[in-house]
C-alpha cells in the first residue's frame, strides 16, 4: 500500500457496480486512508489535540458535502455493501469461539495470525478485522456529536434496518446462551436452586416478546420486557458462576471454565444490544458497542491473553482446592496434635521401607536409565501409599499448608484489622506445631526402624 493516499482518487474509485471483493477492498483502503497521512513538520502528534483519523474523516465528509455527485457515488457503494453483507454475524458471533472448547479457540487464533484474511466474504464479523484496528477505539471515542451524525447519515441512511439487525443478533445470542445452559457439561454442575425458575428456558420467549414489541412500535411494552430479559440474563450468569463450586469440589476443567466465560460474555453482549435498541438516541450506544468490539478484537489477536485469563482462573481453582485439603495438615488442639504424630509415625515407617528399596535398586547394578526409572517408581509408590493411608511426610506438608495459609490472608482489596491479625498469628503458630509434629513423628519411627532392621540383618548374616 502507498504511504500517501490521494483523497480525490480514493473517492473516484468508489464503484457500486464492482464485485464484492473490490467493494470491500475500497472500504479497507478508506479506513487505511483515515489512519495514514503524509508527515507534516508543523503539526506533530504531540501538538495535535484531535486524533488524526477524526480530522481526516471530517475532511472526507466536507468533500462529499461539497460535491453531491461524489456523495451519490460513495453512497451507492455503501448501499451495495449493506445489501450484500451479513451484519448480524458481527454482533452475534464476533469475539466468541465457534466451538465450546478452549483448544478450538486457540487453534482459531493461531490460524488467524498465520493466514491473511480475505475480502471475498459476506460475513461482517470476518471483514471487521480487515476494516478496523484495536487502536481505532481512541478516535471513535473522540467523535463529536455533529461528526457522528454526519457519519451515520452517510453509512446507514435507513434508520430502521440497523434495529432489525441488532434484534436478529439478540435472537442468535439467546439461542447460544440457552444451548450452553442446557449442555450436560454445565447443566449437571449448576446449583439446582438457581435453576428452579428455569431462566434458560424463559430466555427465548422474553427475547421474542421484546423483538415483537419493538418491530410493532410498542415501546411502552418493550421496557418491562427488556427488564425481564435482563433479570433472566443475570439469573443465567449466576447459574453459570455456580459451576465453579462444583469444580472446586470434584476437580477443574479448563474447557468448562472457558464455556462459562463464553456464556457470561454473550449475556453481557445481549444487554449491550438491548441498550442500543431501546435508546431514543442510539448513536452513543452504538459507538460504545463498536468500542467494545474493538476491545474484544485486541484480546482476540493475542494468544497470551487467552491462556493467561483461563489458566489463571484454573490455577486459582486448584489453589482453592489445595487450601481446603491443606486444612487437615494444620493442628488446632491436643487431639489433632496427637493425630498428626501418629500420621507422621506411619509416614516414617513408609520412608524406612523406601530407603531399603532404594539401596536394593542400587545394588542391582542396572544402567543409569533403569536405575533412575525404578528409583522414581519407588518414591512415587511410597508417596501414594502415604496418601492412601492418610499419613504424612514432613517434607511434603508445606506444599499443602501453603495454600491454606494464603487463603487466610485478606484479598487484594482488603485490609487486616486487629481480629484478622490475631487469627493469622494463631494460624502461624498452629502451622509451626503441625510441622514440628510431622518432623518428630517421621524421625521417631524412621530412625529406630532402620537401625532395628539393619541390626537384624547384620545378626542374621553373621549367624549364617
Amino acid at each position: 500500500m502507498p504511504t500517501v493516499w490521494d483523497l480525490t482518487a480514493l473517492v473516484n474509485a468508489a464503484d457500486a457496480r464492482a464485485g464484492l471483493a473490490e467493494r470491500h477492498l475500497w472500504m479497507v483502503r478508506s479506513m487505511e486512508w483515515l489512519r495514514h497521512a503524509p508527515a507534516t513538520p508543523d503539526i506533530t502528534a504531540s501538538k495535535r489535540q484531535t486524533p488524526l483519523p477524526l480530522l481526516r474523516l471530517r475532511l472526507l465528509l466536507n468533500l462529499l458535502d461539497k460535491q453531491p455527485e461524489l456523495r451519490l457515488q460513495v453512497g451507492g457503494l455503501l448501499q451495495a455493501f449493506w445489501r450484500d453483507i451479513d451484519a448480524t454475524a458481527l454482533f452475534a458471533d464476533f469475539g466468541f469461539g465457534l466451538r465450546q472448547s478452549l483448544g478450538s479457540e486457540l487453534l482459531g487464533r493461531v490460524r488467524q495470525r498465520l493466514l491473511p484474511g480475505t475480502p471475498q466474504t459476506t460475513d461482517l464479523a470476518a471483514l471487521f478485522d480487515l476494516l478496523f484496528d484495536p487502536a481505532d477505539a481512541e478516535w471513535i471515542d473522540a467523535l463529536d456529536e455533529p461528526t457522528l451524525l454526519r457519519t451515520a447519515a452517510l453509512l446507514a441512511p435507513d434508520d430502521g434496518a440497523w434495529r432489525s439487525t441488532l434484534l436478529d443478533a439478540i435472537t442468535m445470542l439467546v439461542s447460544a446462551v440457552r444451548a450452553a445452559g442446557f449442555s450436560p457439561a454445565l447443566r449437571q454442575r449448576m446449583d439446582p436452586s438457581l435453576l428452579a425458575h428455569q431462566p434458560f428456558r424463559q430466555l427465548a420467549r422474553a427475547a421474542e416478546d421484546l423483538r415483537s414489541s419493538l418491530l410493532d412500535g410498542r415501546h411502552a411494552d418493550a421496557l418491562p420486557q427488556a427488564t425481564l430479559l435482563r433479570a433472566l440474563l443475570d439469573a443465567c450468569r449466576s447459574a453459570a458462576a455456580s459451576v465453579s463450586g462444583h469444580l472446586e469440589e470434584f476437580g477443574v476443567s479448563v474447557d468448562i471454565v472457558y464455556e462459562c466465560d463464553q456464556l457470561r460474555c454473550r449475556t453481557l453482549r445481549i444487554e449491550r444490544l438491548v441498550d442500543c435498541v431501546l435508546a431514543p438516541e442510539p448513536l452513543d450506544e452504538l459507538r460504545r458497542l463498536v468500542a467494545d468490539l474493538l476491545h474484544m478484537q485486541g484480546e482476540r489477536r493475542g494468544l497470551r491473553t487467552l491462556l493467561a485469563s483461563h489458566y489463571g482462573l484454573l490455577a486459582r481453582l486448584v489453589a482453592e482446592r489445595c487450601a481446603e485439603s491443606g486444612e487437615r495438615y494444620i493442628t488446632r488442639d491436643r487431639s489433632e496434635f496427637a493425630g498428626m504424630l501418629r500420621a507422621a509415625a506411619g509416614g516414617g515407617a513408609v520412608i524406612a521401607g523406601t530407603t531399603f528399596v532404594k539401596f536394593g535398586v542400587a545394588a542391582l547394578g542396572m544402567t543409569l536409565f533403569w536405575d533412575g526409572f525404578w528409583s522414581g517408581v519407588n518414591y512415587a509408590a511410597s508417596f501414594v501409599i502415604v496418601m492412601l493411608l492418610h499419613w504424612t511426610v514432613a517434607t511434603k506438608q508445606p506444599a499443602m499448608t501453603a495454600p491454606a495459609m494464603a487463603a487466610s490472608l485478606p484479598s487484594s482489596s482488603g485490609e487486616f484489622d486487629d481480629a484478622g491479625i490475631e487469627v493469622f498469628v494463631d494460624r502461624v503458630a498452629q502451622l509451626i506445631r503441625s510441622q514440628a509434629a510431622g518432623i518428630i513423628g517421621n524421625l521417631a519411627l524412621c530412625g529406630p526402624l532402620v537401625l532395628a532392621l539393619q541390626w537384624a540383618a547384620s545378626a542374621l548374616s553373621s549367624r549364617w
